[in-house]
């Protein structure tokens, strides 16, 4: 969601003020139903317009007649009515109980309304409030909205934004004993009709006070810990309850008003619409605190959210989601992951899809060809390669956040073995993660002429597809490439006039020496580094292909994708394996759509079926090199019945 616009939460701040003074919204009787169902929480509530399009919202709205303003309002109260039918608490909040807050009041009091003292002068070592005092007897944790709005905070727990992490800042020790009584009422109001069983786990605590004047927009929460987390707000010091404005509902239009008198327990759905606004005189401190339920019984879990504890003074670096220790800045492997290939096989929606996730940086440009076209003949030393190639991502910044990671897709390297194995081997000698998209091999000749015979483009593209192929017809194009393939020795067992296979001479042939020679010798001869217009029907067989990468490095550095199960199975199921396989936490693909794609005229039957018959033996003896018995993989693009295969 956008942040509002400063004359937006001016807006806001107006009919905050008219709500109390003028209007005295009343506030809903306080409801004690327990705790909040995560099933409430798997996704926002209420999808309204952007704040910087509500003026625009609001003038469109008063140039409708009185029949289109009575049918939207028809819309929003049907829609208000689906949206309770989902819901098992529609309310969005919930009393929790009554807290003696006085301990709480007590430490927090000295300096909650004062900001930061003088530079010149010592801060009371009392004032827990005070950013030097946090600097150098807790830990100083970066809240970019609150800060920017002025809110003093007292951090005690913090997290990253996938729960990887939860760290305990020194004041916690300071404030265990007064949270107590909130923790017991927590713990003690769950309900029997919770649907978690074990223990809370507090991930993220602090004290929060919020000036005079300022209003926190309706919002929801965003992130990954939403989901799984239950969020607690308890005021602690309130000047005067009625003149505070604490809202929360499915819809903005529908918000109740929470009552803030000190020591009121109440949990929200923070994926639900809320707001704050003090239109009292003095600031006003919270209480904010999230936590999970963890299951005891696990030991994984249980050390998951064991936290971390830091030490005073202790840095941190942190981005919008992630949170990690100074001291564990380390040169972190860069890049972390190479998308292999195959061309015009989905690599380009893969590195776009991965690059959504918060934890990944993108490199400077997406294929960086630094192991191939531009390999630096001119640099001959490991160190000066490797700061070459390094340039291509930003490496150094990645420095200063360990938990996040960047990668390559260059879809040239899978073919271009030769040279590009011995380059990672010398250069990147760590644990790299490797991606293979492939794809039905005929449709990815046909996908490949087209782009590299297309007109469209910059001069650059159209410079480094090639000219090679421009005059020359599909057919033509695949003609030349079997005798490339045939002078090569690569295809003994293809009769290239009557388009069949000689099933015992394949059978004998792959994976032998013959084969590998056959392929080197390709290799050495025919993988240009001045266009893309080679390797028609190579990129296809990727049995051949994948063998020296294999028989280079661990086969579990590879995750092999089909483009079409991607399709099948939904962009969301197929990232659940490649956020694994990078190891970082689930991250849902918010554009899913193919990037890079292009429409290409239909292929002649005849055509077709001449390279369904060539394709379809190195799809057969795909699942044994992959080492994969799923039924993805034992016939990964079925073309003909068994009897025809021959012909």
């Amino acid at each position: 969601m956008p942040p509002s616009s400063p004359e937006e939460i001016a807006r806001q701040h107006l009919d905050a003020v008219g709500l109390v003074e003028e209007t005295r919204m009343p506030y809903a009787p306080r409801r004690e139903v327990g705790e909040i169902s995560l099933q409430d929480k798997v996704q926002p509530t209420w999808l309204s317009p952007t704040p910087q399009n509500t003026t625009a919202v609001m003038e469109d709205e008063e140039k409708k007649d009185s029949s289109d303003s009575d049918s939207s309002q028809e819309q929003d109260e049907q829609k208000v009515h689906d949206v309770r039918q989902n819901l098992l608490n529609p309310d969005c909040w919930s009393t929790r109980g009554q807290a003696d807050v006085s301990k709480l009041q007590k430490l927090v009091q000295e300096g909650y309304n004062e900001g930061s003292s003088e530079p010149e002068s010592n801060p009371s070592p009392s004032n827990y409030w005070d950013p030097r005092n946090a600097a150098k007897h807790n830990v100083n944790i970066t809240r970019p909205s609150h800060d920017g709005w002025g809110i003093g905070k007292i951090v005690l727990r913090f997290s990253d934004d996938f729960l990887t992490k939860v760290y305990q800042l020194p004041w916690w020790e300071d404030f265990e004993e007064a949270l107590q009584p909130i923790m017991d009422i927590l713990t003690n109001s769950r309900s029997n009709h919770s649907d978690q069983k074990g223990e809370l786990v507090v991930v993220r605590a602090l004290l929060a006070s919020l000036p005079p004047g300022v209003t926190i927009p309706v919002h929801n929460d965003s992130g990954e810990w939403v989901k799984t987390t239950h969020r607690i707000h308890v005021p602690v010091l309130v000047k005067n309850p009625d003149r505070i404005l604490f809202r929360v509902g499915l819809a903005p239009h529908v918000m109740q008003r929470i009552d803030c008198t000190p020591g009121h327990v109440f949990e929200i759905n923070n994926q639900a619409k809320h707001a704050v606004s003090n239109c009292d005189d003095d600031h006003r401190v919270h209480l904010i605190l999230d936590y999970v339920v963890v299951d005891t019984t696990s030991p994984e879990t249980k050390r998951r959210f064991q936290p971390i504890l830091l030490e005073p003074g202790e840095k941190l670096v942190q981005t919008r989601r992630s949170i990690d220790r100074l001291r564990e800045m380390s040169n972190r492997p860069t890049p972390s992951y190479i998308i292999l290939g195959a061309q015009k096989a989905g690599t380009t929606s893969l590195y776009d899809y991965i690059n959504q996730h918060p934890w990944v940086v993108q490199a400077r440009r997406r294929e960086t060809h630094c192991l191939d076209w531009r390999w630096n003949n001119e640099l001959k030393t490991k160190k000066g390669q490797l700061a070459y190639c390094r340039k291509f991502f930003y490496a150094e910044e990645l420095k200063k956040h360990p938990s996040c990671l960047t990668g390559d897709s260059t879809p040239s390297y899978l073919l271009d073995s030769r040279r590009v194995i011995p380059r990672v081997k010398a250069l990147f000698d760590w644990k790299m993660s490797f991606f293979v998209m492939m794809r039905d091999p005929v449709r990815r000749a046909a996908s490949h002429y087209a782009m590299v015979t297309s007109k469209e483009g910059t001069p650059k593209q159209l410079e480094t597809r090639g000219k090679e192929w421009r005059d020359k017809s599909f057919w033509q194009v695949v003609q030349v490439e079997l005798s490339i393939l045939e002078a090569c020795g690569l295809i003994p067992y293809w009769d290239i006039e009557a388009g069949c296979v000689d099933q015992k001479v394949f059978d004998a042939f792959h994976g032998s020496a013959e084969e590998a020679t056959a392929w080197n010798l390709y290799l050495e001869k025919h993988v240009p580094l001045n266009t893309g217009s080679y390797g028609l029907l190579a990129r296809g067989m990727y049995a051949v292909q994948l063998r020296p990468w294999f028989d280079a490095f661990p086969r579990d550095r590879f995750l092999c994708l089909r483009l079409e199960s991607m399709k099948a199975d939904g962009v969301d199921t197929t990232m659940k394996r490649v956020w694994k396989h990078l190891d970082l936490p689930n991250h849902p693909v918010l554009d899913d759509s193919a990037k890079n794609t292009r429409e290409y005229s239909s292929m002649d039957p005849k055509e077709e079926s001449y390279l369904q018959r060539f394709f379809e033996p190195h799809n057969r003896v795909l699942a044994s090199v992959l080492g994969s018995s799923t039924v993805e993989w034992q016939n990964p693009w079925p073309y003909m019945p068994t009897m025809d295969r021959m012909h």
